[in-house]
């Protein structure tokens, strides 16, 4: 009997004992289902950092109330026991700083040492998902130019780069035609997570395109673990014959799959004749977990549009028949694996091909159209629109005021043939993620192939490219990183291209001031011919294979501070660009043709301000302001009144600015937004006229939560119905007004 009770307390003291032993374990992570590595969890007085897969372990704890941190996430607590916990961050309130592009791996925004903006999920959403190019208009050193009105050729000028120095991702797979700018006209929000715009070049891990900036947009993910489907359906209507449609399901199965569907469509008649422009877009995202390490995930995303192009409306010339088609196709296929706690490596693979075909198949004409002009010669000469004026009714030449001229002409809008464009790029890639304690290893191979149909030619070329990046932080107050890239192209053989950056915390919480953050970086971007540039063979214009990288060499330096228990954000950023070996158009000695080559060269130079702040829990207030001086330095048109030497670089405006106000209550929401676009050089266009004037742009919008399910919205585009051309003779909307209801499950 005394050993049975011997026995028996042994085998309660052996269970006690394993029940202290206990360990605890799981996985942290973002908001959109990544990993999160470098996290704090902490249960009493031990504490454990979560690994590249966000995996953590605790020993001794059979169950614990846990605090996690991260830097640009928001403090949690979470309850904690067994080794399937599963806690997903949120961002932090005013710095959504976790940023992916700075550095091809998921860090900080102020260790990156980088320029960047965020765009979240309920940034979209509270707006009710506009176009991607709209919200783009708030970032600091960027000027978005619209031609016209939907669907109009919309291009992105990073810190006084050319439109075509923006490199734009899709889940790391490349968006742009090769060498050439991307439109952004086409580009819808439903379905997108999150965007992320990083500033400065970052060619040392991107490559011949990211010259000034990547603009990188995340696919909406689904959750393996919610068996029960989640979405949205909404509709919208309104002025101009405008309406939209879109859609959202997500939702996993067992466990191991996730699945994220969206489509939408947007139609609208237009302000004039032949102003119509419909766009249908559909993506989808989908993952396999075949263990909690490996990952097999794939994306697509297609759009098919058709836009009326009905010209200068704004001076009086209307096309009543040209109209544009384009068709997108983008996949991407990544497979992510880990090995051991810190390694992390993944192989992709992406491939975007898009058609356009341009229709124009009447004559329109002519027009007699007139306007007076005025000529300012100092510091360089520049040529303004006074007013527009009736050809059957010109002032006399004694009514005319000094220094001004009457410039009339008789235009004709000839037809012609269909054209197509085709343009395709494929890459594979392979990435490694090495993380140590207070830093990480990124280091990878990238191949492309760039291919189209140019001068009725199959052309192709391949680039191959070697990348590392290292970032390291030292006493949890400096952050280093620096990285390289050796790239050889087929077509201008091999560059080396360098970046660095450095940041410091210099203060923590001190009276007023929550933290004082200071950075600076440099680094070398690079930007490849377009296809047309080098293989063109037609009997105008020949390519020049010849052609040298355009190259960009960039310093910045930024000052970020936080005030008032952090319900304030400031930053500041001065950046220098130098722009050289840019290709041009240029004709050829004693000849008829032309061709391109490297010939002109400019700078721009700049600072950046910028302020976010909640003064209450529901009010969110921000804005920027950009100061941009810019200058041609060379040129293959000296005398040039658009592009000759001491002219400012086109369409990039001294100023530039937005604001922007949120309210959000639990059961209602409020957005405006309104921006400013200075006074700016542009292309000499019909009359001869070289500058544009300022003019200021406002958005809108609303919604009220009546139940869980159910939020109709409104919104108003051109708040103060103001009427501008962002492009000369190219009138944009007025006033506009659409509502709609969203249903959510």
């Amino acid at each position: 009997m005394r050993l049975y009770k011997r026995f028996r307390f042994a085998i309660l003291l052996a269970g006690l004992l394993k029940g202290q032993s206990a360990d605890i374990s799981g996985y942290i992570f973002d908001p959109s289902g990544r990993p999160v590595s470098g996290a704090a969890v902490a249960c009493g007085n031990a504490s454990a950092q979560t690994q590249t897969d966000g995996s953590f372990h605790l020993s001794g704890f059979s169950a614990c109330e846990a605090s996690i941190t991260r830097e640009g996430f928001s403090p949690q607590t979470a309850s904690l026991s067994g080794s399937n916990n599963r806690i997903a961050l949120t961002l932090a309130g005013l710095a959504q700083s976790v940023v992916v592009s700075a550095t091809r791996g998921e860090t900080s925004v102020e260790q990156a040492g980088v320029a960047a903006n965020i765009v979240t999920a309920d940034d979209l959403k509270q707006r009710q998902f506009p176009f991607v190019l709209d919200i783009l208009r708030e970032m600091p050193g960027t000027q978005i130019v619209k031609t016209g009105r939907y669907g109009g050729t919309t291009s992105v000028f990073t810190r006084g780069a050319p439109n075509n120095g923006t490199l734009v991702l899709l889940d790391g797979v490349p968006l742009n035609q090769p060498g050439d700018f991307f439109n952004l006209a086409n580009l819808m929000s439903t379905g997108i997570d999150r965007i992320e715009f990083v500033r400065g070049p970052e060619s040392a891990l991107f490559g011949a395109q990211a010259s000034a900036g990547v603009i990188q947009l995340f696919s909406k993910r689904g959750d393996p673990e919610s068996n029960v489907p989640h979405g949205s359906v909404s509709y919208e209507r309104g002025s101009f014959q405008t309406d939209r449609w879109a859609g959202n399901l997500s939702g996993g199965l067992g466990e191991r799959f996730d699945y994220s569907l969206s489509g939408e469509q947007f139609h609208t008649v237009g302000e004039y004749q032949n102003d119509f422009y419909r766009n249908t877009t559909g993506m989808a995202n989908l993952g396999y977990r075949f263990s909690p390490s490996t990952e097999l995930r794939g994306i697509f995303r297609g759009f098919d549009t058709t836009v009326g192009l009905p010209g200068r409306v704004g001076y009086g010339l209307f096309d009543f028949g040209e109209h544009f088609t384009d068709r997108d196709y983008t996949v991407g296929l990544s497979l992510s694996d880990m090995r051991g706690h810190n390694f992390l490596q993944k192989v992709s693979g992406g491939y975007n091909w898009e058609r356009g075909i341009d229709i124009n198949p009447q004559t329109d004409g002519p027009y007699s159209v007139a306007a007076l002009v005025r000529d300012v010669f100092l510091p360089v000469q520049r040529v303004y629109l006074v007013t527009l004026l009736d050809p059957n009714r010109l002032p006399a030449p004694g009514q005319i005021p000094a220094g001004e001229d009457v410039v009339s002409k008789t235009i004709t809008l000839f037809g012609s043939a269909p054209s197509a464009s085709i343009v395709s790029r494929g890459d594979f890639n392979y990435q490694g993620t090495w993380a140590q304690n207070s830093g990480s290893l990124v280091f990878g191979y990238d191949f492309e192939r760039q291919g189209g149909v140019i001068s009725n030619r199959d052309v192709s070329r391949t680039n191959n490219g070697f990348f590392a990046s290292e970032q390291y932080t030292f006493f949890k107050r400096l952050s280093v990183s620096g990285g390289v890239r050796v790239e050889q192209s087929s077509i201008f053989g091999s560059e080396f291209t360098p970046r660095g950056a450095a940041s410091l915390r210099v203060l923590g919480e001190r009276g007023y001031l929550s933290s004082l953050l200071v950075r600076t970086s440099a680094g070398q971007g690079v930007r490849e011919p377009s296809l047309l540039d080098s293989f063109a063979k037609d009997p105008s214009f020949v390519g020049n294979p010849s052609l040298r990288l355009e190259k960009t060499n960039s310093y910045e330096a930024g000052v970020l501070a936080e005030w008032f228990h952090r319900r304030l954000r400031t930053e500041v950023s001065a950046f220098r660009n130098s722009f050289r070996d840019l290709i041009v158009f240029v004709s050829l000695p004693n000849s008829v043709v032309g061709t391109w080559a490297n010939v002109d060269a400019a700078y721009a130079r700049g600072l950046e301000f910028s302020a976010q702040t909640r003064p209450w829990r529901n009010i969110q207030l921000s804005g920027q302001h950009t100061l941009l001086w810019s200058r041609v330095i060379n040129s293959s048109t000296p005398q040039s009144l658009s592009t000759g030497i001491g002219q400012e670089l086109g369409r990039r405006p001294r100023n530039s600015s937005s604001l922007s106000l949120t309210i959000a209550p639990s059961r209602w929401s409020f957005q405006i937004t309104a921006w400013y676009f200075g006074e700016h050089q542009e292309q000499s266009d019909t009359f001869g006229v070289n500058r544009a004037p300022a003019y200021w742009g406002s958005m809108a919008s609303g919604s009220y939560r009546i139940s869980k399910h159910v939020f109709p919205f409104l919104r108003v585009e051109n708040v103060t119905n103001s009427r501008y051309q962002e492009v000369l003779g190219y009138s944009n909307l007025s006033r506009s007004i659409r509502g709609g209801t969203r249903l959510e499950w």
